[in-house]
């Protein structure tokens, strides 16, 4: 994942049809019907209460709307020109605006605008698209289909831009959550992890601490501050002495049935580290905050922990000091991967995964929930791979990649093992419109406080 760079060269790299699970024949949708050119560029009046879902095309200056499984229509547009480019990747629609002009590019009038990053990228109205690259990220909109998009999507509405042409595929696997349906099956290993009080967004309380936010949201093509830029941080520490009460991990459920987001990611470096300092602080080896930062405080609690444990003392974070950490805390065996779940651009929960095979690259995976055709009360689940390409972990070791290696989503969910107590919250949350996020850079600075779980797709090489 990448934080909006310049994109120099477009990496074209082959994309194949994913099959469904368990060699189960592909059932015909009318989703295939995103590749037929007689679409239509007006929308239905009426707002869909199906999962809407934009598909942005780079190289075909397009977007196709997407409802359930169905294609309603299709548009040309203009993005963003050279030097300006937009950024590919996965995106929601985080703020509507009727009328709204840019605060950097002349008050440039934006109509009917539609946020997708705090950083400036949007969608919006113009009376320039032409059939090429002409913005300056933004996603321009011929102003008929501008205005009957606004009026037909909804804040959270997902939104994905890649280069080539790419179409949602349905997909099927028992990892998935399928609530009235059969339950996934459950892995003996997940029981390993414990249960966790996962602490929420919070206030940071030094200056110490780097946040999740715009490092300048005033400096946006759409004009708007980040709302939670001030100061937040996504903390991923836990209580690992907490015991569980007839099978009650003290989550309260949301009383919402509002979609949710979830983000299933392998560890970073920074979630390391703040692991590795919470784990010292607890054996009272006295690490300073958990702030995923290594300072001197960190380096010499480590010396501490290692001389008292008889260890090679070089003072230095790894993997290793991880795995003895957990085994001296309790915690459990050592994970490898995150989930993140969000609904309404709020945080619910956090919890740890096991992740086969650390040191390959999950790949980058949308997949969103529909309802089934025929049984109203279950899910049937769409998906779609981006090329990405994620930069190497020094402390996780991840091999970097190139464009050419490809990740089925089928191998991926096989590799992802859930804890059963975030299988039962997922359960009992998950509806149609949610959706799950597969990436292997952790939160990046696009998805902080106040968003869905954006991923920015690096797909090309320096």
């Amino acid at each position: 994942m990448r934080l909006l760079p310049s994109k120099n060269v477009a990496a074209a790299v082959a994309f194949s049809a994913i099959a469904p699970f368990a060699g189960e024949p592909a059932k015909a949708t009318s989703i295939q019907s995103l590749n037929s050119g007689e679409v239509s560029s007006v929308l239905p009046e009426d707002r869909p209460t199906e999962p809407v879902l934009m598909l942005v095309s780079l190289d075909n200056q397009s977007m196709r709307v997407i409802v359930g499984d169905r294609l309603v229509a299709r548009s040309h547009v203009s993005t963003g020109k050279a030097g300006h480019d937009t950024p590919t990747g996965i995106f929601s629609v985080l703020e509507k605006r009727r009328h709204h002009h840019s605060n950097i590019y002349s008050q440039a009038p934006m109509p009917f605008m539609q946020r997708l990053t705090w950083s400036g990228i949007a969608l919006h109205e113009s009376d320039h698209v032409p059939d090429y690259p002409a913005s300056h990220g933004c996603i321009r909109m011929p102003g008929s289909f501008a205005k009957q998009l606004f009026g037909f999507t909804g804040t959270g509405a997902h939104v994905l831009i890649t280069d080539d042409e790419r179409t949602p595929r349905p997909v099927t696997h028992d990892k998935l959550i399928y609530p009235g349906g059969k339950p996934a099956r459950t892995v003996a290993r997940s029981a390993a992890i414990t249960p966790v009080v996962v602490k929420p967004m919070q206030r940071k309380s030094t200056g110490s601490v780097v946040v999740f936010g715009a490092s300048n949201p005033e400096q946006t093509e759409s004009g708007t501050s980040a709302p939670g830029s001030d100061g937040l941080e996504l903390r991923s520490g836990f209580d690992a002495d907490m015991e569980l009460v007839d099978g009650d991990d003290g989550f309260i459920m949301p009383s919402s049935r509002e979609p949710i987001r979830i983000l299933i990611t392998q560890r970073t470096g920074r979630e390391l580290v703040r692991d590795i300092q919470s784990m010292l602080n607890q054996l009272g080896f006295e690490a300073g905050d958990a702030d995923g930062l290594i300072g001197s405080e960190t380096g010499e609690a480590i010396l501490r922990y290692q001389r008292d444990k008889a260890i090679e003392p070089t003072g230095a974070v790894s993997v290793a000091l991880a795995r003895q950490l957990y085994r001296d805390t309790g915690r459990g065996g050592f994970s490898t991967g995150h989930i993140y779940v969000r609904q309404g651009f709020n945080p619910l929960f956090d919890a740890p995964v096991f992740v086969d095979n650390p040191t390959q690259p999950l790949g980058t995976h949308f997949l969103t929930a529909i309802a089934h055709r025929t049984e109203s009360d279950k899910l049937q689940w769409q998906h779609m791979r981006l090329d990405d390409i994620v930069a190497s972990s020094a402390l996780l070791d991840i091999d970097e990649y190139s464009g050419s290696w490809s990740s089925a989503i089928h191998a991926t969910l096989d590799r992802i093992h859930l804890p059963q107590y975030v299988r039962s919250r997922l359960l009992a949350m998950t509806v149609p419109g949610s959706s799950i996020v597969i990436a292997d850079g952790g939160i990046n600075d696009e998805a902080h406080k106040g968003t869905d779980f954006i991923v920015v797709t690096n797909n090309w090489s320096d």
